[in-house]
């Protein structure tokens, strides 16, 4: 079995995935592994023994580039600003990763949304299963916990229904990466989306953390 496992974020999201990668090559798979092409990154990489991929920036210097962009913004330009930020990861992303697809069985994503976006766009081409993995809870819907705020995006005022905040988190996030993400499905002869947020989500979720110190709390 061939498999790619990609994320794009900084350590923490970096060394479970090199960490997965190492422990699947013991099971008998062939891993690739694309993450950031930081000079420590790729030594993680090669004391694991594990192939990488680049992604499509080192994260260093993706992070010097956004905050020179996000300080020359005005704060009601900040939400378009991510917007415009999500374009360029899918479509750098898609491209770094597509070659490094080929012949795999099955991709799993962590990290950016638009960077497990493209992910889910060559395993939605390519026909190949699709996971995304996430390592912390109050990442995902549920009853039990509210939706990450975004700039220009405020939680409702007053509402307590973690149940409707999750509703609204579909919204903002269809406001925030929709347009990236239909943009780019369109220039590869795809539909568009209605809910992006459950489409780069999938049909399951690997949720790799600790029982104890970040339970799953049963939720509808």
């Amino acid at each position: 079995m061939q498999i790619l496992l990609s994320t794009y974020g900084s350590r923490g999201d970096v060394e479970p995935v090199v960490a997965l990668g190492e422990r699947l090559q013991t099971l008998g798979a062939e891993v690739r592994v694309s993450v950031p092409g930081d000079e420590e990154f790729a030594a993680l990489c090669s004391r694991a023994g594990v192939a990488l991929v680049p992604a499509f920036a080192p994260v260093r210097e993706w992070v010097k580039e956004m905050t020179r962009r996000s300080s020359a913004a005005s704060p009601e330009n900040r939400a378009k600003l991510i917007s415009c930020q999500a374009a360029e990861i899918v479509a750098r992303q898609y491209d770094a990763l597509l070659a490094a697809s080929e012949g795999c069985d099955a991709v799993v994503a962590c990290g950016l949304l638009p960077s497990c976006a493209a992910v889910r766009l060559i395993a939605e081409q390519r026909r190949i299963r699709y996971i995304l993995g996430t390592f912390c809870p109050i990442w995902l819907p549920s009853a039990h916990n509210r939706p990450h705020e975004y700039p220009g995006h405020p939680l409702p005022a007053g509402v307590t229904d973690n149940r409707v905040l999750w509703d609204h988190d579909v919204a903002t996030k269809n406001a925030l990466f929709g347009g990236a993400i239909n943009g780019f499905r369109a220039s590869l002869g795809l539909h568009p989306l209605d809910n992006v947020r459950d489409y780069v989500f999938g049909d399951e979720v690997l949720l790799a953390c600790d029982p104890t110190l970040g339970p799953w709390l049963p939720s509808d």
